[in-house]
């Protein structure tokens, strides 16, 4: 018998879809297989709050898995440190696998099934889709939830699939000394190169990582953690953080992870009874900090879609594509102008290429 809804992927959107429908009475089955989550310094926004509670998944917000937010500092646009205003609340700096991980357990809790199987392609039946996995097996679904990250096992010809940058991170992790306290902040400056990110963990962490154009990385970074703790000095403010804290001399002790960070983005994200969320709807550029709220809603969205689609409705997904897209064209043009106020260096190739994507964009919105 055909299974009624398939989330492909275990992240927090696939994780999201498939709570979603457990709640509403529906046993969704999850396939992914296991695999290791990156702990990278992520913040979890406080527009994810409403979502998390619709979840139930509030109280998994203890001291284990996110620190509260003290702000954000940024040296942006000019050479002083200012302190950002925040009209929303400082949300949560979270360690993003041992929350997923307590995530999956109220899966587990609820009787949400899964295979522990990678996807191997996605296909169009008359009656839904059609999975296949690793293995060689095929499971038919009335309605697949794609939320199989950057990836994007859907993203076929039909998605309107485009990546808009280069972006990729740069960053370490490391073990705040015993004797050292710091202001649970983050603090964004921007440099000739991109821009610097350093931001407290829970567990006494800090994460520090730069973010710049792929082709624009110093060639031997991702081997050498000199090259990385040298590239700091670039970025005073930066420097003096982790100088404060005792970070300084550990920060060439390893080298780098390197992880893509560009804005990819669809013009479509239902086709049929398959539907797209999280990531592989739009992986954004992590400048405005939303991505995991994003995820969050998606998930949630698209869930109430497929459960629409499949009862003959597909009013909902239409929706749901609506908004989102909506919602993409709103981030983008934040990011745009994000990027457009810092202007002390515009001959530099990664601030040139932001600024001709500004007047690209521009002429585009005076066009339609």
């Amino acid at each position: 018998m055909p299974e009624r809804i398939i989330v492909l992927g275990a992240g927090m959107a696939g994780l999201s879809a498939a709570r979603r429908l457990a709640l509403a009475g529906h046993a969704p089955l999850l396939v992914a297989p296991e695999q290791d989550v990156p702990n990278r310094g992520e913040t979890l926004s406080r527009k994810a709050d409403r979502f998390l509670a619709m979840l139930q998944w509030t109280p998994l917000l203890d001291a284990g898995a996110a620190l509260a937010g003290d702000g954000r500092f940024s040296v942006w646009g000019h050479a002083a440190l200012r302190r950002a205003d925040d009209h929303e609340g400082h949300g949560h700096h979270i360690d993003r696998a041992r929350l997923e991980r307590r995530m999956a357990d109220t899966l587990d809790a609820s009787g949400v099934r899964r295979r522990m199987a990678a996807a191997t392609a996605l296909e169009h039946v008359p009656a839904g889709a059609r999975v296949v996995l690793a293995g060689g097996e095929v499971i038919e679904a009335a309605a697949v939830i794609d939320c199989t990250g950057r990836a994007a096992l859907s993203s076929g010809e039909a998605s309107g699939r485009r990546r808009l940058d280069r972006l990729v991170a740069a960053w370490r992790v490391l073990d705040l000394p015993d004797d050292t306290d710091t202001l649970a902040a983050t603090l964004v400056e921007a440099v000739e190169l991109g821009w610097w990110y350093v931001s407290p963990m829970p567990g006494r962490r800090m994460m520090v990582g730069l973010f710049t154009d792929s082709d624009l990385l110093p060639s031997g970074l991702s081997r050498d953690g000199r090259l990385f703790a040298g590239l700091v000095r670039a970025a005073p403010v930066a420097a003096a953080r982790l100088e404060s804290l005792g970070l300084d001399a550990s920060l060439g002790d390893g080298p780098p992870q390197v992880a893509a960070a560009a804005s990819v983005t669809v013009s479509q994200l239902v086709e049929g009874r398959i539907l797209r969320a999280g990531d592989a709807a739009a992986a954004l550029d992590p400048l405005g900090a939303n991505g995991l709220a994003s995820a969050l809603w998606s998930g949630i969205n698209a869930a109430d879609a497929a459960l629409a689609l499949i009862e003959g409705d597909p009013l909902r997904a239409r929706a749901y594509e609506q908004d989102f897209l909506q919602g993409i064209a709103h981030h983008l043009a934040n990011q745009n102008a994000l990027y457009a106020a810092e202007r002390r260096f515009g001959d530099a190739p990664f601030w040139a290429r932001r600024s001709a994507s500004l007047v690209t964009h521009q002429e585009r919105k005076t066009d339609s």
